[in-house]
């Protein structure tokens, strides 16, 4: 799939911020989202996601506040660690398709990745022995869309020998 133009303006604009921690990625019962929430607002500085569903409450947060919540034993499902990629720009709501080249580039190299987004920033989590090769592949796409388009490039040096 070839990107659109704003995809790759979008990306083009964009870098990449690899938080520190490890995280924990984890799902709970509706019954446990009072908790979830509040293990949630705890952690100052870090990336936080909660996404509460009819039928499931998950939690990405730093793995030693999730030790740290007494949540682990009302979890249904714990994964990780994880590292946690953010996607420093901001990005309109109505971009299509900026995600799908980090999706197809990532998945070719065997990396797998789970998509989180904000309102303007998307984030990825990818399990922690994959966090440099996926950084390597996701910086040669945003490298690659930041370098001039070769119908461009050879108009400007046609222009400047002008």
């Amino acid at each position: 799939m070839k990107p659109n133009a704003a995809a790759r303006r979008a990306w083009a604009a964009t870098s990449l911020r690899v938080w520190p921690d490890r995280y924990a990625f984890a799902a709970f019962s509706p019954r446990e989202a009072a908790r979830v929430l509040e293990a949630a607002a705890r952690p100052k500085r870090a990336f936080v996601a909660v996404v509460v569903e009819a039928g499931e409450v998950t939690l990405t947060v730093p793995w030693r506040a999730f030790a740290k919540s007494g949540l682990a034993g009302r979890a249904d499902a714990v994964a990780g660690p994880y590292r946690v990629i953010t996607f420093e720009t901001s990005l309109a709501l109505d971009l299509v398709g900026y995600l799908a080249p980090a999706a197809e580039r990532l998945a070719r190299a065997g990396i797998s990745m789970v998509p989180q987004c904000g309102y303007r920033t998307d984030h990825l989590l990818v399990r922690e022995q994959d966090l440099e090769r996926a950084v390597g592949v996701l910086q040669s796409w945003v490298a690659a869309c930041a370098a001039p388009a070769p119908r461009r490039a050879a108009r400007a040096v046609a222009k400047r020998r002008r």
